[in-house]
């Protein structure tokens, strides 16, 4: 998914209201009034870049570091805006339930329309390293341990001490998930070569959920990128939660799997990775047998496949047809795998 080009009315409405002092954050260099009244004092822009989905901004300020998220004028991208006020939700009222570490949040907003939103949080660059420190295959591996048992501490929490607090939008909701799969298998028209895919998943997909016994938060779109490592050799960071969701338990390792890894990658990688995973799950309070979990992210991976293939349709960029395809052979790989007498 690229970035958005901004729209010719919006562009106009949104420079005016930035001009005015009006919120939420519009561009790197102009903060509304309410904004600089929360954080007074000298700012000084240290970086700014778009990205997919966002525009970014790294701040040196009499506050601290800070990093802000936001949304360009002109944009006019609802979705990205649902995003970033998933994003925001999480991070203020739930991050700080969990004991996996997080940037804090600061503060956010959102403006008429559903199409514009900002958050602030505070800068954790200069203190940690990103994936490209590790420069060889040994310690990109070792890493990539380390992601997945961040995961599990992650998915542990919500679906232990923390599942109570999953309320409203953020409980699980099995008979939408299915609702949604089934206007998919009525419109399997639309998903081309993945249209079989498509009948065979929404078939199963029941009692696949129905196989599944956890329920947690998934992150929602886990790979490399997500995860930061302090240099002081702390715990890791697990970053941007615009996707987070309430799901079943495998769906964040099947994605991880699937579509982060290739095929060769997943055949050399993965039986390390699941074990890293349910050891660490294990060693915070949930305990299940290889069996157990193999039903949980085959469950996952029905959910990821239906979900990529929805994106595809929807954004047909050269990424997500490739996301598509990677999933679709992860797909096929448990087909191929999976005990006859379970669908």
């Amino acid at each position: 998914m690229g970035a958005a080009l901004p729209r010719p009315v919006a562009l106009l409405g949104d420079v005016w209201d930035a001009l005015r002092g009006h919120g939420p954050v519009l561009a790197a260099w102009i903060w509304p009034r309410d904004l600089r009244a929360l954080f007074p004092g000298p700012r000084r822009v240290v970086e700014a870049w778009t990205g997919e989905g966002a525009a970014f901004a790294r701040y040196a300020s009499a506050h601290g570091p800070l990093f802000l998220k936001y949304l360009p004028a002109g944009w006019a991208d609802g979705r990205a805006a649902q995003r970033l006020a998933r994003e925001s939700a999480y991070l203020r009222d739930l991050a700080p339930l969990s004991p996996v570490r997080h940037a804090p949040h600061l503060h956010s907003a959102g403006g008429p329309g559903g199409t514009r939103a900002h958050l602030l949080t505070r800068d954790l660059t200069d203190e940690t390293t990103g994936w490209g420190a590790f420069q060889t295959d040994g310690a990109r591996e070792a890493a990539l341990l380390e992601v997945v048992r961040l995961l599990a501490r992650h998915h542990a929490f919500w679906s232990g001490p923390g599942l109570p607090h999953l309320r409203g939008d953020w409980a699980w909701n099995p008979s939408g998930t299915l609702e949604r799969a089934g206007r998919m298998a009525a419109q399997t028209w639309r998903y081309g070569p993945a249209e079989g895919a498509v009948q065979d998943i929404v078939q199963a997909l029941p009692k696949l959920l129905s196989h599944s016994r956890v329920v947690t938060l998934a992150h929602g779109d886990i790979h490399s990128g997500q995860v930061l490592w302090p240099r002081s050799g702390e715990e890791a960071v697990l970053i941007d939660y615009g996707q987070t969701h309430p799901s079943v338990l495998g769906e964040d390792l099947a994605h991880l799997l699937a579509i982060r890894l290739n095929a060769a990658e997943r055949a050399r990688l993965g039986p390390a990775l699941r074990e890293a995973y349910r050891e660490e799950l294990a060693e915070h309070g949930l305990a299940l047998t290889p069996s157990a979990l193999a039903d949980e992210e085959r469950a996952g991976l029905a959910l990821n496949v239906l979900s990529t293939i929805r994106q595809a349709h929807r954004q047909p960029g050269s990424g997500v047809i490739q996301a598509q395809e990677d999933v679709l052979q992860a797909w096929a790989e448990a087909e191929v795998s999976r005990p006859r007498n379970v669908r």
